[in-house]
C-alpha cells in the first residue's frame, strides 16, 4: 500500500491547527524566558530558581511535541506517508499529548500571578478533560432532520 498521491484533506486541516498551536507553545516559551522574575517565586517545596528550570522545561517539551505533530501531519498531508500508518498514529498522538500538556501549563504559568486562579484553571480543566474523555465514550445518536 502507498501513500495517496494527493494527501489527506483530514491532516491538512490538522496541519493547520498543529502550526498554530506549535506557534503558541512557542511564544509562551519566549514570553516566560524574557520575563524570568515573574517566575523565581517560590512554589510549596520549589525554590524560585527549580520552578523556573520546571516551567521553562515543561513548555519547551511541549513546544518539541507539538513541531513533531505537524512534521508528521506535513508527511501524510502531503502524500508523502500512509493515512493510519505508525507516523500517522504517533503524529496524532503526540500532538493530543502536546494538546492536554500544554492544558498542565496553564496553571503553572498563572501561578506566579494568582495562586486562586492557578487551582480554578486547574479544576476547570479536569472538569473539561473528564467530560471530553467521557463525551468520546458516549455512543452516536443520530438527530432529526430539520424540516
Amino acid at each position: 500500500m502507498s501513500a495517496t498521491p494527493r494527501g489527506s484533506l483530514l491532516h491538512q486541516q490538522a496541519l493547520t491547527v498543529s502550526g498554530l498551536f506549535t506557534g503558541l507553545t512557542l511564544t509562551s516559551l519566549v514570553l516566560i524566558l524574557n520575563s524570568p522574575a515573574s517566575f523565581h517565586t517560590p512554589l510549596g517545596a520549589l525554590s524560585g530558581d527549580d520552578y523556573f528550570q520546571v516551567v521553562i522545561t515543561y513548555v519547551a517539551i511541549v513546544s518539541a511535541m507539538s513541531s513533531v505533530s505537524t512534521l508528521a501531519y506535513l508527511e501524510i498531508a502531503g502524500g508523502l506517508a500512509q493515512v493510519y500508518s505508525f507516523l500517522d498514529s504517533f503524529g496524532t498522538f503526540i500532538f493530543l499529548a502536546s494538546v492536554f500538556g500544554f492544558m498542565g501549563i496553564l496553571p503553572l504559568i498563572l501561578s506566579p500571578f494568582t495562586r486562586v486562579g492557578a487551582v480554578v484553571v486547574l479544576l476547570a480543566e479536569g472538569v473539561l478533560v473528564a467530560t471530553y474523555f467521557l463525551g468520546r465514550r458516549l455512543p452516536y445518536k443520530p438527530r432529526p432532520a430539520v424540516l
